[in-house]
């Protein structure tokens, strides 16, 4: 978002029932089509995983950034990735996002201080430290064919049925 706004010479967001606030959305909007064709082109024939994430729950406490939110068009992103997917005759599944992001993909602790920072991700059991993004890609990974978190209900359910498999990997692997 930021890279588009600079690449547009906007230094602060207009107003979104404004016309150059339309303008921008558009533009926004076109870049996500551009980066979701891109990585359908690059990726040929792979299937994709995509988190079942709901932008309209997703508040801010300060209202500027809930503009920026609304700017940034984070629910066209799935909508284009299932649009193309449906195109180009390729498997795009929509995943619990539950935890993806604090579940350990090694022993699968799901835990808020798992992730110290946004880009750094440390599980307080095994120790095993990667990138946030890319240990969150590898749970969306493993999600893909999941029945047993497919039927979760809820967040809850989600959490105990992680928690059961760290109980499983704990024994697995001789931890007391």
């Amino acid at each position: 978002m930021r890279k588009c706004l600079e690449k547009k010479g906007v230094k602060k967001l207009p107003s979104t029932s404004s016309r150059t606030g339309q303008r921008l959305a558009r533009h926004v909007r076109q870049s996500i089509n551009r980066a979701v064709n891109q990585c359908f082109t690059q990726h040929e024939g792979c299937q994709f995983a995509y988190e079942h994430l709901s932008v309209a729950t997703m508040k801010f406490k300060v209202r500027a950034m809930n503009t920026y939110l609304y700017a940034s068009n984070l629910a066209h992103i799935p909508k284009q990735i299932a649009w193309n997917a449906a195109k180009r005759g390729v498997a795009a599944i929509r995943v619990k996002s539950a935890y993806t992001s604090q579940e350990c993909s090694v022993c699968h602790y799901p835990d808020k201080a798992n992730r110290p920072n946004q880009q750094t991700f440390c599980c307080r059991v095994c120790g095993h430290s990667t990138h946030a993004d890319l240990n969150a890609s590898i749970n969306i990974e493993h999600r893909w064919g999941d029945d047993e978190l497919r039927a979760c209900k809820d967040r809850k359910a989600v959490k105990v049925l992680l928690l059961q498999r760290h109980e499983a990997w704990k024994t697995q692997n001789g931890w007391p």
